[in-house]
């Protein structure tokens, strides 16, 4: 291995909590301490907001790698051996500079460009804060080799445009990515080869949807038992959906049962809508969602979390009464003031 890039989204936060960071310090240690050159850029999730406050990528930086994580492009040169390659850093606060041009270094041997967004034509449902689409003007250079990040998919933009995908799925959105990373050999007929190569992740397991109408407290415990033993949800990620679920439902599910199978899983997720209430994908992926007063949603928001165990009894009558309050007094006339 001569050389690590990063695409970025190191970190899902611009204030990664202390553990992150240490294991994040280590695992970089790993390279650096091989004398392996270790470069990377901010995405849009570690990117801060004020060009003032720093990034904490800055770490990474302090034991031999180099994370270019400010708002402007930067150009890296990499001797390895009789080689010079050169890097062209684009983190995502750069991305969105109307006056970016960037041109590969024609004195160079390779020319790599590393930047961080959605390519035209690529299709990602939802939307990230911060998520910038690149521009044309930054993806026309000539270089050898672009690696992309934000996308967490291997994914071909064109010959020698691709992201390289995530060591890790991030949601249930992704339950069919295959994590991994990408191994780019230069020198070959092609100019260069790109090999995904998959690593083994945490189990994700969506099991099959549960319509609830007509269902009673039994029928959904039994139900919800069933399909968990249907799969080898030991350590893994689980997610198991209800809908059209009659009102009170929740209230009925059998306590043992749930804390059994969150025993099991490394989580297990039940997400249970009531008739009238259901957040279905349409065909083409989309969701649809109905949506009651505020004081409605918080009401069986608290409801859901305390049925589902999450919240104690005590705790959650007293957060609802608060929260309450607060939406009221928030929604009273100017000067009138919660009660």
């Amino acid at each position: 291995m001569d050389l690590v890039i990063h695409s970025g989204d190191v970190f899902d936060s611009i204030r990664p909590a202390t553990h992150v960071i240490i294991n994040f310090l280590k695992q970089t240690g790993r390279i650096t301490q091989r004398d392996i050159p270790y470069y990377g850029i901010a995405g849009n999730h570690e990117t801060p907001r004020l060009r003032a406050t720093t990034a904490a990528l800055e770490y990474g930086n302090m034991i031999g790698a180099y994370f270019a994580h400010g708002f402007e492009v930067e150009h890296e040169p990499v001797d390895l051996g009789d080689i010079r390659l050169s890097l062209a850093l684009i983190p995502h606060g750069a991305v969105g500079d109307a006056q970016v041009v960037v041109t590969p270094d024609r004195d160079a041997d390779i020319n790599i460009m590393v930047t961080h967004g959605t390519v035209p034509g690529l299709v990602v449902h939802g939307h990230e804060l911060g998520q910038v689409d690149l521009p044309e003007r930054v993806l026309g250079g000539d270089f050898d080799y672009v690696a992309l990040g934000h996308y967490h998919y291997f994914h071909e933009h064109k010959k020698n445009t691709y992201y390289a995908g995530a060591t890790e799925r991030f949601g249930f959105g992704e339950v069919d990515s295959e994590p991994g990373f990408a191994i780019l050999t230069f020198g070959g007929a092609d100019g260069v080869e790109i090999e995904h190569v998959p690593i083994e992740a945490r189990p994700m397991i969506d099991l099959p949807r549960i319509d609830a109408e007509g269902m009673t407290g039994g029928d959904l415990n039994e139900a919800i038992a069933d399909r968990a033993a249907r799969a080898d949800i030991d350590g893994a990620m689980v997610r198991q959906k209800v809908v059209n679920a009659p009102v009170g439902l929740a209230g009925e599910l059998d306590r043992p049962l749930l804390r059994d199978l969150r025993r099991r899983a490394l989580d297990f997720s039940l997400e249970i809508s009531e008739s009238g209430r259901a957040d279905l994908p349409d065909p083409d992926g989309e969701v649809e969602a109905s949506f009651g007063s505020l004081e409605e949603e918080f009401k069986a928001f608290v409801g859901g979390r305390r049925e589902r165990g999450e919240l104690d009894a005590a705790f959650a009558g007293e957060f609802l009464e608060k929260g309450l309050g607060y939406l009221r007094g928030a929604g009273a006339a100017p000067g009138e003031g919660a009660a």
